[in-house]
């Protein structure tokens, strides 16, 4: 997913003079050609990244549209009092790539994870909040992202995450339906969203038929594509590599709370409150979780066998 986003912001740098790609000591594969072909207009800033968001921000008011990469947390909270002043309340066209999102830096520990920034980002007025779920759609909303501009938050995974067999057209802002289904609606976000397609084929296997919608915008958020299931399936569900708290889980359980329509049956699957207490590989950690496709089909039977 990385080198679709880095592949897309490149195309874009040699079409437009304005735009600015900072980087926090990171190396990738388009490094040199950044390097050769944006001049001054690329800039390695080391890991200064409270520094980099200011440097962007400033940039933007300027004129320019500055796009800044770099891993989840270092990217996201560190500099988050810049985001939400120099960033955000400024309405500054800078694009914030964050790699690594959810459990993707496995055995490095809670320094690395990154399973809070999506609440505390999505609060920030003016800022928008991006999950692909794999390198195709990266490439698309980095395209439509850079077009739009603004603040804007984007977070993908750490690298190697599969691309679909087939390939579809997504849209900022509007969500995506990966797989039909009539009993039960799996909203999910991000690279966790192969597992609410496994989860669905589990289900259906049990005589559930799931539906998995794919929010890839959480910010601003297709609220039509949620309230016109209220009336029509058993059950939704949500189902996300973050904690439970603030994430697509509470966007979703806002719309459903306020909907005029009526209620439905809804649980949200995260990360809960609490530290993880171990480490290991990133599967291993989602189903120490409950987000792994088998957690989430056995808690889904019982919610249901229970209604």
């Amino acid at each position: 997913m990385r080198f679709e986003a880095v592949k897309a912001v490149y195309e874009r740098g040699l079409k437009d003079e304005s735009l600015y790609f900072i980087t926090s000591d990171l190396g990738h594969t388009k490094t040199e050609e950044f390097r050769k072909d944006f001049g001054e207009r690329y800039l390695n800033a080391g890991m200064s990244e409270q520094n980099i968001l200011g440097v962007a921000a400033g940039l933007a008011l300027s004129g320019m549209k500055a796009v800044v990469y770099s891993i989840v947390p270092f990217v996201t909270l560190r500099p988050f009092e810049q985001i939400k002043i120099d960033v955000c309340n400024q309405n500054a066209d800078v694009t914030i790539i964050g790699i690594g999102g959810g459990f993707a830096y496995e055995s490095a520990g809670p320094t690395h994870f990154s399973i809070e920034e999506i609440a505390a980002l999505r609060a920030l007025p003016n800022m928008k909040v991006v999950c692909p779920a794999n390198p195709m759609e990266t490439r698309q909303l980095t395209k439509q992202i850079l077009e739009i501009g603004g603040p804007t938050y984007m977070r993908i995974g750490r690298g190697k995450e599969p691309n679909p067999e087939k390939e579809y057209e997504v849209e900022f802002g509007k969500a995506k339906v990966l797989r039909d289904g009539d009993d039960i609606t799996i909203i999910s976000s991000g690279t966790i969203v192969t597992e609410a397609l496994r989860a669905a084929e589990m289900l259906n296997e049990k005589g559930i038929s799931a539906e998995v919608l794919n929010m890839h915008t959480i910010k601003p958020l297709d609220i039509e594509a949620i309230s016109g299931r209220i009336g029509n399936r058993k059950g939704i569900f949500t189902l996300e590599e973050h904690s439970v708290i603030g994430g697509l889980g509470s966007a979703v359980a806002e719309v459903l709370s306020e909907s005029p329509v009526g209620k439905v049956l809804f649980k949200r699957f995260g990360v809960e409150d609490k530290w993880p207490e171990t480490v290991g590989s990133q599967a291993y950690l989602r189903d120490i979780a409950g987000i792994s496709a088998e957690k989430v089909v056995e808690n889904i039977s019982q919610i249901l066998k229970q209604k």
